[in-house]
């Protein structure tokens, strides 16, 4: 088997699927904080294969993305035998470049920059899952007496937040989805799949009603009256 960039994409988007819907799982049973921890790699995921979607190099493929295809193939230890003394250093992409090829990719609905720092955020704001923040821990404390939920949070509101970030990074997904059909030549796919994104648009909600930008200029103004 080849190890080309379209199996690297297609890899990735398998990942994404398993990591959502054991997302579902956890938040049957009430566990927000490790929800916002898989959607923090949902994010990376959906990313890497934005990044790998167009060769980005004048000739071909870019050093960073060539840098990336041999980062994601490499083994995980050069002698399995002898982990200990197999070190296996990786050269990895910096996330402020993978963010740069969505800055590009959206480049028809928000101007580069913004498109990279609205990544930024939203990876800074999950990390703090993965991560253990003290704002994000502090999420498991409330109630009637106050405590700190260890069991799940069944019966609060963060479910219904939680719920509806899911129903964003399904939205997301299937998105990513269709272009990751395109690059592996299967263009007969893509028409039952965007049928399948309308209709899950219009059971969610999720349709865009208004161009980036303009939600994005609308809440920079709010932000500086």
């Amino acid at each position: 088997m080849a190890l080309t960039d379209a199996l690297a994409c297609y890899l990735k988007g398998i990942k994404t699927i398993s990591t959502l819907r054991a997302c579902v799982l956890l938040l049957r049973h009430g566990y927000t904080q490790e929800v916002g921890a898989l959607c923090r790699m949902a994010d990376d995921f959906c990313n890497e294969i934005l990044f790998l979607l167009v060769p980005q190099g004048k000739d071909g493929y870019s050093d960073d993305q060539v840098k990336f295809l041999e980062n994601f193939y490499q083994e995980e230890f050069e002698r399995p035998d002898d982990p200990l003394r197999s070190p296996q250093k990786r050269d990895t992409v910096p996330a402020k470049k993978i963010h740069a090829t969505f800055g590009k990719l959206a480049g028809g609905e928000l101007n580069p920059s913004d498109a990279q720092e609205l990544l930024r955020t939203v990876q800074q704001a999950f990390s703090g899952y993965v991560h253990g923040a003290y704002p994000h821990i502090m999420e498991l404390f409330g109630g009637n007496p106050p405590r700190f939920h260890m069991s799940g949070m069944l019966g609060t509101p963060r479910i219904e937040e939680w719920r509806a970030q899911l129903v964003g990074y399904i939205h997301r997904l299937i998105m990513v989805t269709i272009f990751v059909v395109r690059k592996q030549g299967v263009a007969y796919l893509e028409a039952p799949l965007r049928a399948f994104l309308a209709d899950f648009e219009g059971h969610t909600g999720t349709k865009p009603t208004s161009p980036a930008s303009k939600i994005l200029a609308e809440y920079k103004k709010g932000r500086a009256s």
